[in-house]
């Protein structure tokens, strides 16, 4: 099986405070750039995000398991269980679905995106407890956070490079590692209203140009959040993945981690026909859950009855 479709595994989230988790995921260090890099001023605001896109956000079918944590200002946890999915198609249509399945009261609760090659953003959530509907978020603005997270449906999906304007700022380092700064302009008002920021700073390692650190500012340049990547792992060639990311709402004091527990690039995983109102709307999401519980527990019972003959 080929490193593209090999799920990429990772343990459950330990009982250990947060902070000292982040520190030890800070303090771990990766190959370092070549200087010549960094004397290219060729690496303008737009090639830098192009060449981020170009090695990290182009895979087709992706499958993850995900932990969410909600921290709130006394530290109480909220935790949730989710899946998620995303699927490019041939004509660039590019479709995300995130579905919940932990605690009880919010199972079955799903997120449906599709990005047309326009760039324009279709957004519906399915509340299974308010009947067979999905309601549209479309023309809202996205930037509201989704379902008690920091993180808004913006945020869920790939940046469309077409809507901003970047702009390369003085490098940054933290400790041997180097960074581009990148800043992100909305085109026009009317992308500002959808997303709800201003503007968006990126810091870019420049050994693998991945973006491991986004502040998120309003309309009025008021700090808003930070975004943290953690746990880098390269899964192809160049393209790299974390498996932890952290949204710090500075404004509401809150935060979010998301913890990928497992990940798999496939096709079979992400079937064109789950990204549909109709999927949904028939509660095949939370009957495949139910079915893959079975089967999990089915081959568990099989391999024990395997090991205890002779």
């Amino acid at each position: 099986m080929s490193s593209r479709q090999a799920g990429l595994t990772a343990n459950r989230w330990p009982n250990t405070p947060l902070p000292g988790i982040l520190l030890i995921l800070g303090l771990l260090s990766l190959p370092v750039f070549s200087k010549s890099l960094l004397a290219d001023e060729t690496w303008t605001g737009p090639t830098i995000m192009d060449e981020v896109f170009k090695r990290h956000e182009l895979f087709p079918y992706v499958f993850e398991k995900q932990t969410m944590i909600l921290i709130d200002s006394a530290e109480n946890r909220d935790v949730r269980k989710a899946r998620r999915f995303s699927r490019v198609e041939p004509d660039a249509t590019v479709k995300y679905l995130l579905i919940f399945d932990h605690p009880a009261e919010i199972r079955g609760v799903a997120l449906l995106a599709i990005r047309h090659p326009s760039g324009r953003i279709e957004s519906k959530i399915y509340l299974p407890a308010f009947g067979k509907e999905l309601k549209s978020t479309s023309g809202k603005s996205r930037g509201n956070h989704f379902l008690g997270t920091d993180f808004a449906i913006e945020d869920l999906t790939a940046e469309v490079l077409s809507d901003f304007r970047y702009v390369r700022k003085t490098d940054y380092k933290i400790g041997k590692i180097l960074y581009f700064v990148v800043e992100a302009f909305p085109k026009d008002s009317q992308i500002e209203r959808a997303t709800g920021y201003g503007l968006r700073r990126h810091f870019v390692r420049q050994d693998n140009f991945y973006i491991v650190r986004t502040d998120y500012y309003d309309p009025r340049g008021r700090f808003l959040k930070r975004r943290t990547h953690h746990d880098l792992k390269m899964v192809d060639g160049t393209m790299w993945r974390a498996n932890m990311i952290l949204m710090e709402n500075h404004k509401e004091q809150h935060k979010t981690l998301i913890k990928i527990n497992q990940r798999v690039f496939s096709h079979d995983y992400v079937p064109p026909e789950m990204f549909t109102s109709e999927w949904l709307l028939e509660n095949r999401h939370v009957q495949s859950t139910e079915k893959r519980l079975f089967q999990d527990t089915s081959e568990s019972l099989r391999e024990n009855d395997a090991e205890l003959k002779p």
